[in-house]
């Protein structure tokens, strides 16, 4: 018996045993629940950053409808503080993109996108030899189709809105008048104007047997130009001169720089390829000639040297034109540069089966339309306009995957 080991040698051994293991069990339990606080403190400012990050985007994008994108990121940085990030305060930073940079949306100029990030300091990781981490979210939030496909912008003028002489116009949308002017709508001789709905900031003047439905509703609140986000195409130096297809010839024309504009008379026809055709010195198709192109952008502008001219479509010219489905001007048929001060209005004359899928964007110009059988869609914005004839403008946006390029409310996408 006296070469065994005195049990109380054995039974002490066997505590510190124990202890040891309860105490490596302890720290590797302080390191789980350490682990569990900071994550957990980590998700919970994640979710009150998506939160900020959400109403960033969305208030990013309203002010994009709203006033253009001069102001967007300031308007998105300020929601984001007012959900308490603050770009550059506590480690955090706001990046605010239009388009977006990635995801599904970044061809859409519509779509704002917003990233947060902030360093997190951390409570029990530290003592492992990480004291913060890196905590983000993001929101893309983006510009649903409009209901109004046609604004007359000019805020004072009489008359913004004509139509006379028997003209009959239907819309299966909205319009709006901006004018404040006693007589900003008016509507005589005749004339039969349908519409979703009528919004007239001043009043509306409607004689000689002519009638609107639905009734307008007068004294509203003036709408913002909804086109303004457009960005111009670039308008560089000339590829084409005196560009004149006359005498009943046939020409296929290309995109490019037009310097003294495009001329087609004399019952000619001609093709325009896709592409953005940038005119300095206006568009005039008269004498029963033939137009046609898909995929096309007629960017009207001026230069040294180039006067700015009118877009001017007569002659019952037959018309068979659609504007681009996607990119940055996608929907966009006519684009009047909107630094050209106040000049001659647009005019265009189609027959009875002439067919225009695209938006006329004319925000400093007037623009007199008889436009005849519209296609699918045709949305008019311009600062004045004047109809005679019969027109009918549609509003199926099927053919473009970012809807209408008069945009309604914001909603998140991404």
């Amino acid at each position: 018996m006296d070469g065994d080991r005195p049990a109380g040698r054995i039974t002490l051994s066997r505590r510190g045993f124990v202890l040891v293991t309860m105490i490596v069990s302890l720290v590797a339990l302080l390191a789980f629940l350490g682990l569990a606080i900071d994550v957990g403190y980590e998700e919970y400012v994640k979710t009150r950053m998506q939160t900020a990050a959400d109403a960033a985007a969305l208030g990013g994008a309203q002010e994009l409808r709203a006033s253009g994108s001069a102001n967007l990121a300031t308007a998105a940085k300020g929601d984001s503080a007012g959900n308490g990030f603050t770009d550059g305060v506590n480690s955090v930073s706001v990046t605010v993109n239009n388009p977006p940079v990635s995801g599904y949306s970044t061809s859409d100029p519509t779509a704002v996108e917003v990233i947060l990030s902030q360093r997190v300091p951390t409570f029990f990781m530290e003592l492992l030899g990480f004291a913060s981490g890196t905590v983000q979210a993001r929101a893309v939030a983006r510009l649903g189709s409009g209901t109004n496909c046609l604004y007359t912008l000019d805020p004072s003028a009489p008359s913004a809105f004509s139509a006379s002489g028997g003209a009959t116009v239907a819309f299966s949308c909205g319009v709006i008048v901006d004018s404040s002017s006693s007589t900003a709508m008016s509507v005589s001789g005749g004339a039969r104007i349908t519409a979703n709905s009528v919004s007239v900031a001043g009043k509306a003047s409607i004689s000689g047997g002519a009638t609107v439905s639905p009734s307008p509703v007068q004294g509203v609140t003036a709408q913002s130009d909804p086109l303004s986000y457009l960005t111009e195409p670039t308008a560089g130096g000339c590829n084409f001169t005196n560009t004149s297809v006359s005498g009943g010839a046939t020409a296929t024309l290309g995109p490019g720089v037009y310097c003294k504009g495009i001329s087609i008379s004399g019952g000619s026809k001609v093709t325009f390829t896709a592409g953005t055709y940038v005119l300095k010195g206006g568009l005039s198709v008269s004498g029963g000639s033939s137009i046609s192109g898909n995929g096309v952008t007629f960017f009207n502008t001026s230069a040294s040297g180039y006067s700015y001219q009118p877009i001017s479509i007569s002659g019952g010219a037959s018309i068979n034109l659609s504007a681009p489905t996607s990119g940055s001007l996608a929907g966009i048929l006519f684009f009047q540069d909107p630094s050209v001060g106040s000049a001659a209005q647009s005019s265009i004359s189609g027959g009875a089966d002439a067919i225009m899928n695209g938006a006329f964007y004319f925000p400093t110009t007037g623009l007199a339309y008889s436009g005849g059988t519209s296609g699918q869609y045709t949305i008019i914005v311009a600062r004045t306009v004047s109809f005679s004839g019969g027109s009918r403008l549609n509003s199926d946006y099927s053919s473009l995957p970012g809807g209408s390029p008069v945009k309604g409310g914001a909603t998140l996408s991404e």
